[in-house]
C-alpha cells in the first residue's frame, strides 16, 4: 500500500486559493496562464493522491486506526477541501477546450460532499477519550472548514447548473448548522489550550495560522448562498442582509486574527527561534487564500475601495507565502 501524504492535500488547497484569487481579479492573458498552470497541476496531484486515499481506505482497519490518532485524524478532511476547490476552479477557470467542466465539478462536488460528512462524523467518534489538551491543533479546524468549503462549492456549481439551484439552497442551509456549531466548539478548545497548555513545538507553529480560514470559507459560504437564495421561498432578501451583515464583521474579526497571528509567531521565535521548515509550512497558505478570496467576494458586494485595497494586499501576502514554501519544498525534494 502506497503511503498517503495527507500534508499534499494541504498544498492543494493553498495552490487553488492562489489560482482563484489570480483569476478573479487580474484580467490578462498572463494572469490566466498562470491560473491554468495552477489548475493543471492540482488536478493531476489529487487524480493521484486520491487513488492512493482510496487504496488506504479499502484496508479500512489500518485507516480507522489511524482516524484515533489526534494528530492526523483531522488532516483527513484536507481531501474533500481540494475537491471542493476543484469544483470552485473547474467553473471559474475551466479547462482549456474541454466541453465537461460542469460534469467533471459535479463528480468533484459528489467526492467532497461524500467525505466533508463522512470525516465530519467519524473523527470525533474515533477521537473520543483518546484526546488531551495538548493535542489540540489549528488542524482541528479542519473538518469545519472543509464543510464551509463545501458549500460555497456547491453554490458555484448550482450558478452553472440552475436545475441544482433549490437542492443546493436547502443542502447548503442545512450544512451551515453544523459547519458553524463545530467551528465554534473548536474555537472553545484552541482557547482553553492557549491558556492553559505550553506552547507547542515550533514544527508545529503552522498549524496555528489554520485559526484564519474558517473566518474566511465562512464570509464565502454564507455570501454564496445568499445567491442561492433569490426567489427561494422568501427567505432571499433577509438572509442577504444577514450575509452581509456577516462578512463585515467577521472581516473585522479576521483583521484581529491576523494581528494576533502576527504576535504569536513573533513569541515563538523569540522564545525556540526560527521555526524549522517542513510540509506543514503549506498550513501558512491556505488561510491567507481564504481570507483573500472572501475579501474579494466582500468588494463585490460593496464595491468600496478599502476592500480592493485590502484584496491586493493579501493577495501580495498569500502570493509570497506560496512562493516561498513552493520554492522551500522544491529544494527539499532535490535534496533528498
Amino acid at each position: 500500500m502506497k503511503n498517503l501524504n495527507l500534508a499534499a492535500f494541504v498544498a492543494m488547497m493553498g495552490t487553488a486559493t492562489l489560482a482563484l484569487a489570480t483569476k478573479l481579479f487580474f484580467d490578462n492573458l498572463l494572469a490566466l496562464g498562470f491560473a491554468y498552470a495552477l489548475e493543471s497541476g492540482i488536478l493531476a496531484l489529487f487524480a493521484y493522491y486520491f487513488t492512493v486515499f482510496l487504496a488506504r481506505l479499502a484496508h479500512w482497519k489500518d485507516f480507522n486506526e489511524t482516524l484515533k490518532n489526534p494528530q492526523v485524524a483531522n488532516l483527513y478532511s484536507a481531501m474533500p477541501i481540494a475537491a471542493a476547490l476543484s469544483v470552485m476552479m473547474l467553473i471559474k477557470i475551466g479547462i482549456p477546450f474541454f466541453p465537461y467542466n460542469e460534469s467533471l465539478a459535479f463528480v468533484f462536488w459528489s467526492i467532497s460532499a461524500v467525505f466533508s460528512l463522512f470525516f465530519l462524523v467519524t473523527v470525533p467518534i474515533n477521537l473520543k477519550f483518546r484526546v488531551e489538551v495538548r493535542h489540540i491543533m489549528g488542524t482541528w479546524f479542519i473538518p469545519p472548514v472543509g464543510v464551509f468549503v463545501l458549500i460555497s462549492a456547491g453554490a458555484v456549481l448550482a450558478s452553472a447548473m440552475p436545475w441544482m439551484k433549490t437542492f443546493m439552497a436547502f443542502f447548503n442551509l442545512f450544512a451551515l448548522g453544523p459547519a458553524f456549531v463545530l467551528y465554534f466548539l473548536t474555537l472553545s478548545l484552541l482557547y482553553f489550550r492557549t491558556k492553559f497548555e505550553k506552547m507547542p513545538e515550533q514544527n508545529l507553529a503552522p498549524t496555528f495560522n489554520i485559526v484564519l480560514a474558517p473566518v474566511g470559507v465562512s464570509i464565502m459560504a454564507v455570501l454564496f448562498t445568499a445567491n442561492l437564495l433569490d426567489g427561494f421561498y422568501g427567505l432571499g432578501p433577509a438572509f442577504s442582509a444577514a450575509a452581509r451583515i456577516y462578512s463585515l464583521t467577521f472581516f473585522g474579526y479576521g483583521l484581529w486574527i491576523i494581528f494576533g497571528l502576527i504576535l504569536l509567531y513573533k513569541r515563538f521565535v523569540t522564545e525556540m527561534g526560527k521555526i524549522p521548515f517542513s510540509e506543514l509550512w503549506w498550513a501558512f497558505v491556505f488561510p491567507v487564500g481564504a481570507f483573500t478570496l472572501a475579501t474579494y467576494n466582500i468588494y463585490t458586494v460593496f464595491g468600496f475601495w478599502l476592500f480592493r485595497a485590502a484584496y491586493l494586499m493579501l493577495y501580495a501576502a498569500l502570493l509570497g507565502l506560496w512562493g516561498v514554501t513552493a520554492i522551500k519544498m522544491l529544494k527539499k525534494m532535490i535534496s533528498v
